[in-house]
């Protein structure tokens, strides 16, 4: 929702591995949450400008605890627990030149907010990375929409970028293939014939803690280990069909449990990397006899609502 209030100034993750020697973490652990992102790409990796890897760069930190992934930093901006908006916008005041008139912001000393800013400035590329410790704080997707707007004003000095620390296995995919099919990138309703997109009233987890579906088909997620108390309680009243390789709090839900073979190890397909560059997945072994791929069984399922109209 950030993205298109204000745009999105993107690079990919090869572009930070090769060029950035300034890399910020906000409200992000990569060291438990992404336990390969540092070395492959972002801190230890070595690049074609960056040849020595992690003395090559700086990294910063910004988050209120003091995790595994702080104390590798060179600066820690320990901000206050929901304070991340204030914090964004004392750096871009300190960006345009404004002289902050109190000793912390955010529980940030001014000395450090200053110093932070005056590396980011003088960069060769930056690369800002943010994940739930910022989006799900207070101000939820106002906070990007500043973050952006300080990523778009460092790029009159340096050239900076932004990406999320998407979570789990392929999450950007459905966005990526929702956008370049309907155009939003989630949330849309089909029921008047055309896509209509309107977080908040069509939005799956709305959709259920009011009490509207009737109906749930699960494909490849986890909604009942992730979704608020009332949409899971829900779920719970009626009847749910999984597609769903895994055993999960979803399926001891489910009515109905389709195990599909499994992309990347039992067939080919294609997954989305968090910068949204597609990967190829090739098939390693044969899945069991009877288990089809998930794309055969919606095909399936579509002829037959076919055959039911």
């Amino acid at each position: 929702m950030a993205l298109q209030d204000v745009g999105y100034p993107v690079c990919t993750l090869g572009e930070v591995k090769n060029r950035a020697d300034v890399v910020i973490f906000w409200g992000s652990n990569p060291m438990h949450a992404h336990p390969r992102h540092m070395s492959r790409y972002s801190i230890f990796a070595r690049g074609f400008f960056r040849e020595r890897g992690r003395e090559d760069r700086t990294m910063i930190v910004v988050d209120p605890r003091e995790t595994d992934t702080a104390k590798l930093a060179d600066i820690h901006l320990q901000v206050e627990q929901h304070k991340d908006y204030e914090l964004v916008s004392a750096m871009r005041a300190v960006l345009k030149g404004f002289e902050l008139q109190v000793d912390r912001v955010a529980g940030v000393p001014a000395d450090l907010i200053y110093e932070a800013v005056e590396i980011c400035k003088n960069a060769q590329f930056g690369e800002l990375f943010f994940a739930m410790g910022v989006t799900m704080t207070r101000g939820k997707h106002r906070n990007i929409d500043n973050a952006i707007q300080l990523v778009i004003d460092l790029n009159a000095y340096t050239k900076f970028g932004l990406m999320p620390m998407r979570g789990h296995y392929n999450v950007n995919g459905f966005n990526q293939v929702l956008t370049w099919v309907t155009g939003y990138p989630f949330g849309i309703d089909f029921s008047r014939g055309y896509p209509r997109y309107n977080p908040g009233e069509t939005t799956a987890n709305d959709l259920l803690q009011r009490g509207e579906t009737d109906m749930m088909l699960n494909i490849a997620s986890d909604p009942g280990a992730h979704f608020p108390q009332k949409a899971v309680k829900h779920m719970a009243k009626i009847p749910l069909v999984c597609i769903e390789p895994h055993e999960t709090p979803t399926t001891q839900l489910a009515n109905i449990i389709i195990p599909p073979a499994i992309a990347g190890v039992e067939v080919e397909g294609t997954a989305y990397r968090m910068d949204g560059v597609p990967i190829k997945l090739r098939k390693v072994i044969d899945p069991p006899e009877g288990v089809l791929p998930d794309k055969e069984i919606l095909k399936r399922l579509i002829k037959k609502v076919k055959e039911m109209l």
